[in-house]
């Protein structure tokens, strides 16, 4: 009986670590998406990048979950797993958009260089700044999220003065007491918070297909209404947060 009772236990201790791997394998599969969108920025695919850039913010939406459902830091105390997320973030919410500001001339010739520069310098201090969020995970200050703002310009296909203006207000807007949400952490509204984000990665992802199906346009602009619907919901969250005191 003893002998049984230690098998169960033996067991249960190596499937709970096999699961916790599984899970740490699961968020590095997040660079090789980042990876994949890279390869598409340099064949000049827009859409493409921002469908692998897609499946990574999938995958970063769904690993901590399930991170601290199987008590990975617990199982496997030799890996970091903050770390790892956040030099698979660093590579696919920074470097990647930098380079798609670089790479398509998002902006104005003269500052192709300055602006991609600025928003790595900055986003390094960012992860590496211990109060980036607030006791109740909402981000001070803009967060480091440029593959999102790429995307804004990919779909409103906006001009090279346009971006370069909206850039330059989220870079000041970094160092401001905004408060802007993370979906899916803050306590405040999570289950409505969660819904607006799953409405806001489908319509993106659909909006992204539908300019490369030439989908019906009466469906586009279905795909569009809740999309802007759901950015308006976190925007005004956010604006709550910050003046609400």
């Amino acid at each position: 009986m003893s002998n049984e009772k230690n098998f169960k236990e033996f067991f249960h201790y190596k499937y709970e670590k096999f699961l916790s791997f599984l899970v740490h394998l699961l968020t590095g599969f997040g660079i090789i998406a980042g990876f994949f969108s890279l390869i598409s920025v340099i064949n000049n695919d827009q859409a493409n990048a921002f469908l692998w850039l897609g499946l990574a913010f999938l995958i970063d939406s769904i690993d901590g979950t399930l991170a601290r459902k199987f008590d990975v830091k617990k199982n496997l105390p030799n890996i970091d797993g903050k770390m790892l997320d956040s030099i698979i973030d660093f590579f696919n919410y920074v470097i990647i958009p930098a380079l798609m500001i670089y790479w398509f001339k998002l902006v104005p010739d003269q500052f192709l260089i300055l602006i991609p520069s600025i928003l790595i310098f900055i986003s390094i201090f960012s992860y590496a700044n211990l109060n980036v969020m607030t006791s109740n995970h909402f981000y001070n200050g803009f967060p480091a999220i440029w593959n999102i703002v790429v995307l804004y310009f990919f779909i409103f296909s906006t001009g090279e003065i346009v971006n370069l203006f909206i850039l330059s207000l989220l870079i000041i807007l970094k160092f401001s007491p905004l408060k802007c949400v993370h979906p899916l952490r803050v306590k405040k509204f999570k289950n409505i918070s969660i819904f607006f984000t799953v409405i806001w990665f489908l319509m993106s992802a659909l909006l992204i297909l539908s300019m490369q199906l030439e989908i019906k346009l009466i469906y586009e602009l279905f795909f569009m209404f809740l999309w802007v619907l759901s950015n308006i919901y976190f925007i005004l969250i956010s604006l709550f947060e910050t003046f609400r005191k």
